[in-house]
């Protein structure tokens, strides 16, 4: 019905390489020409924030580092949620604190564990959105499938440093040891390799919080719109 319907002059924005690269393996989408716009976020809400304003913002005195993980639906498989649980039965209890956010519908999981965490559960406010990114220490966007999930570019905003998975839209942007670290396959036993290099990088301050914040700036509200504005004149002057 797809191939009856779509015409040949139709655009396709994937808002991912790795979706374009899904949607060019599609028996309706190959022959069309798809072009890559990422997702855009505000700059101007997502910044830098010193770390103890944001952990009294959000009511935090903890001294252990912190790991960020969330999303609208963090417990989905999708999500890597399996994964990066077995990832805190094998982390040192002594040494960090969880910071989650989202629709989580059980905590069980996480109070068996036994690693200290805080659950700010669904975030509406950007401001608090911008404490939580500003508190941590790095954000753990564990997803085995990810088209584009706005948190981890708002991470990278804030300066915080992002670990991902290899093959995921993430993993386009994060540079490697760089702003982030990009764990080669879907497994525990190297996200918390992962995990304690990052660690490692932050005791020694080895990020640099402007940089990050640099490479999030591809995502723009004014850069995407740019490109939009682009793709509408292109079509509109070869009809």
């Amino acid at each position: 019905i797809k191939k009856k319907i779509y015409k040949k002059n139709f655009k396709f924005v994937a808002i991912s390489d790795w979706l374009k690269n899904k949607a060019k393996k599609s028996e309706v989408l190959k022959e069309y020409d798809i072009k890559r716009i990422y997702n855009n976020i505000s700059l101007q809400e997502f910044d830098l924030m010193e770390k103890n304003i944001a952990k009294t913002i959000l009511e935090i005195s903890t001294k252990k580092q912190i790991i960020l993980y969330g999303a609208q639906n963090p417990q989905s498989k999708r999500k890597g949620w399996d994964i990066f649980v077995d990832t805190l039965k094998k982390l040192d209890k002594e040494k960090y604190f969880l910071l989650i956010f989202g629709n989580f519908w059980s905590q069980k999981v996480l109070d068996n564990i036994g690693i200290e965490y805080k659950n700010l559960g669904f975030i509406n406010d950007n401001k608090k959105l911008n404490a939580a990114y500003s508190a941590s220490d790095f954000f753990v966007a564990s997803s085995i499938q990810e088209a584009f999930g706005k948190t981890w570019a708002e991470a990278l905003a804030c300066g915080t440093p992002v670990l991902c998975f290899d093959n995921t839209s993430v993993s386009e942007v994060v540079d490697h040891k760089t702003n982030g670290y990009i764990v080669k396959n879907f497994n525990s036993s190297e996200l918390l390799q992962g995990i304690n290099w990052v660690s490692e990088e932050v005791k020694k301050n080895n990020f640099k919080k402007n940089q990050i914040r640099d490479k999030a700036s591809i995502f723009d509200i004014k850069v995407i719109a740019k490109k939009y504005v682009d793709l509408y004149d292109d079509v509109l002057n070869n009809k």
